[in-house]
């Protein structure tokens, strides 16, 4: 079955009450696979639960031991994965989130990690407050295909595999969020260097507030 495709602008247009997002609503809860549009680029992906996670590795034919971060809305959501937030992390998480910034953080007492961001783009943010847990999110291409900023062309590759997209258009042209891992200690390593710079995060880290 073809994945059901809708518009960005008359999901919003129709607001959090209307029939449609309370549909897309109930697909997310429910374990659904989509492509949705963040301020960075598509993503791919569904709420935080292992059968979510099985299946988006599956789809894009990911490697299992390339992890996956989690988005959301508010930074409220991450909660109850125990991140540990230093004073570092929460410098970084002041200047850019919600934003373009990925945080790769220390789970407490575990010595795991977790890749996190908070988007303000305005479909992530209309779930905020009715989805409790983060999406997944990964690019919407296979892996080790190049990403391709438009909509047809993913809707093409994913669409016999996906259960939903929701069709923002072709987005405006931009890096992927920028990862950067921050320690238990405040010690920063940038994973990634994408839509903010590396010497952007240097001058952040380094200011005094």
């Amino acid at each position: 079955m073809k994945a059901e495709r809708l518009k960005l602008e008359e999901i919003i247009a129709g607001g959090t009450q209307s029939d449609a997002f309370q549909r897309v609503v109930a697909k997310i809860q429910s374990g659904a696979l989509i492509v949705y549009p963040t301020e960075t680029i598509y993503g791919i992906g569904g709420i935080a639960v292992s059968s979510v996670r099985e299946r988006l590795y599956k789809v894009k034919k990911r490697q299992d031991n390339n992890p996956l971060i989690l988005i959301a809305g508010q930074v409220s959501v991450f909660s109850a994965y125990n991140v540990v937030f230093n004073k570092t992390a929460e410098k970084l998480a002041g200047s850019f989130w919600p934003g373009r910034l990925t945080l790769i953080l220390p789970v407490a007492k575990t010595g795991q990690t977790i890749g996190i961001r908070v988007s303000d783009h305005p479909f992530i943010q209309m779930l905020a407050e009715h989805v409790a847990l983060p999406l997944y999110s990964s690019s919407a291409n296979m892996s080790g295909v190049e990403y391709v900023n438009d909509p047809d062309h993913i809707c093409h590759v994913f669409s016999d595999t996906i259960d939903l997209m929701i069709d923002d258009g072709v987005l405006p042209q931009s890096l992927p969020s920028t990862v950067v891992a921050v320690s238990h200690d405040g010690e920063v390593r940038i994973v990634r260097e994408g839509a903010i710079s590396r010497e952007l995060i240097n001058e952040t880290i380094h200011t005094q507030r």
